[in-house]
């Protein structure tokens, strides 16, 4: 499986991408800017973990850090 992230200004032009992705047998939605932030931090802790600048106990308060605020 690959994934393709397409970030955008412009409705139109993203309705036509989404639309050719449908055409061509892709699986497409549209994130809202949330999600797209959402899906950064967790890329981040993952890759922090695999390469050890991140320990557990760190990613633990970070997370719950997220959930007071």
């Amino acid at each position: 499986m690959e994934t393709i992230i397409l970030r955008g200004d412009s409705r139109s032009n993203a309705r036509l991408i989404l639309e050719l992705a449908k055409k061509l047998n892709f699986s497409a939605h549209k994130i809202s800017d949330t999600e797209a932030e959402d899906l950064g931090i967790s890329y981040s802790i993952k890759e922090g973990l695999e390469s050890g600048l991140l320990a557990e106990e760190e990613k633990q308060d970070f997370i719950r850090s997220l959930k007071e605020s």
